[in-house]
């Protein structure tokens, strides 16, 4: 008869139908998934294993399970977005947290709320929207976007221009760790202070030091009125030297954000102008107009133009939900300094003719898309020289570059996260403590954790 260990390891390299098999014994068929094709991809398996706990409890029975089975775990959410950071060391299971979707506990008096980790953001904030409230989040994607994901992630949108990032609004999460053990951080109340602030370390941590089982959240109140202007020119120069006026000024943007409308299709300007810069004012309405008009001031004879409601609407959806579409081959995140983006969108053209350039005005980060046969024009060795060049100019100016989704021959070849200097001991400490056996999302983080 087989040994414990010896049945450990055989079930390691059995093919995904067999550790379905074994899953489906353990935590009944409804919770497990054989998937196929697209769903649930990391990078070019034929197959892959999904399960899928219903609740914190469930999810530390599954890591645990995969503990003493030697399987490594692949965190996801809805499974939108799984192509990004490193290809995996290796991938035995994907644990989605799609059907831990339920508001747990909701308080508008309080202005608090604590959901499972696969609640949207789209879903909450309907609801929280009939107390005329909301988390004051839109991170690149579509509506499937989990808030379990968005914090795992840090994922922001152009509302970080104002209201920060997943940081600034989580007060308290439970987690799952690998020897199924549970803990808790913050708490469900705003005011809560004493001990370490865990939830920063586990917010962005990508899944490699637990698995995020329940989240509270801090909520605003929803403005009454908001109204997007776009101003429009040739040069991104011209742009970037208005955004530094509004920036200067009393004007206070929930959202400022270059993009290139003939390049995406995003905002078409209906002239001839190859850049746009769109502010987003969200506040009283009265506060809104002013500010709108102060806007326009500044402008001065720059093109500019107000989106009606409706339109405002959908280009704002169209901008997220474009961030992550399919056809774009290569996405790259790149941070510099708000002084150096003009200068560091140039050294992305010449470098990468045909990309689709969009960026924080606020903040310095750019993001670039382009399509994969973009890259046809240059041979395949060159492809990664170019965007080690890129990087080495982003690093020189005091920045770094991530690749966001980028062909597996780069991949192989480049870190997508870049060099991390003196932080990466830390970060390798950290993973050795949480997660001493490298079971989640091995090799995948920054530093290789």
């Amino acid at each position: 008869m087989d040994t414990p260990h010896a049945e450990a390891a055989a079930l390691r390299e059995h093919p995904p139908e067999k550790i379905a098999h074994r899953l489906s014994e353990t935590f009944g068929q409804d919770r497990v998934l054989l998937a196929i094709g697209d769903r649930y991809r990391i990078a070019d398996e034929d197959a892959r294993v999904v399960i899928l706990p219903r609740d914190i409890e469930e999810l530390g029975e599954v890591l645990l399970f995969a503990a003493q089975e030697h399987l490594s775990v692949i965190p996801a959410g809805a499974g939108t977005w799984l192509e990004m950071g490193n290809r995996p060391t290796w991938a035995h299971l994907i644990v989605s947290t799609a059907q831990m979707n339920r508001v747990l506990e909701y308080e508008p008096a309080d202005l608090t709320a604590t959901v499972q980790p696969g609640c949207t953001l789209s879903t909450f904030n309907a609801r929280a929207a009939e107390h005329r409230q909301f988390i004051p989040l839109d991170p690149f994607g579509d509506e499937h976007s989990t808030l379990g994901a968005i914090v795992a992630t840090a994922s922001h949108g152009p509302l970080r221009c104002s209201y920060g990032t997943p940081r600034d609004w989580v007060i308290g999460m439970r987690v799952a760790h690998p020897d199924g053990k549970l803990t808790k951080a913050g708490g469900k109340v705003v005011k809560n202070v004493a001990g370490y602030d865990l939830c920063k370390l586990y917010t962005g941590s990508f899944g490699t030091l637990g698995l995020i089982g329940e989240l509270s959240f801090k909520l605003r109140a929803l403005p009454p009125s908001e109204r997007t202007l776009i101003f429009y020119a040739q040069e991104m120069s011209d742009l970037c030297a208005l955004a530094m006026q509004v920036a200067d000024s009393d004007v206070q943007p929930a959202a400022m954000e270059f993009f290139t409308p003939s390049a995406d299709g995003a905002g078409a300007s209906g002239g001839a102008e190859r850049c746009a810069l769109a502010l987003r004012f969200i506040n009283e309405a009265e506060t809104v107009d002013s500010q709108v008009d102060e806007a326009v001031r500044i402008g001065g004879t720059c093109r500019s133009t107000v989106l009606s409601a409706d339109e405002a609407a959908d280009f704002w959806h169209a901008y997220r939900a474009g961030e992550t579409d399919g056809r774009w081959g290569l996405i790259l995140r790149l941070g510099v300094l708000p002084s150096d983006l003009a200068t560091m969108m140039a050294e992305v053209t010449r470098l990468l003719p045909k990309s689709s350039l969009r960026a924080h005005a606020a903040n310095g980060t750019i993001r670039v898309h382009a399509e994969a046969h973009s890259l046809d024009d240059f041979k395949t060795r060159e492809r990664p020289k170019r965007l080690a060049e890129l990087r080495q100019r982003a690093q020189a100016r005091g920045g770094q570059m991530v690749i966001l989704r980028a062909p597996a021959e780069i991949k192989t070849q480049l870190d997508v996260w870049g060099e991390t200097g003196a932080t990466a001991r830390l970060m390798r400490e950290l993973k050795e403590k949480f997660d001493p056996q490298a079971q989640l999302n091995p090799g995948r983080f920054v530093a290789g954790i």
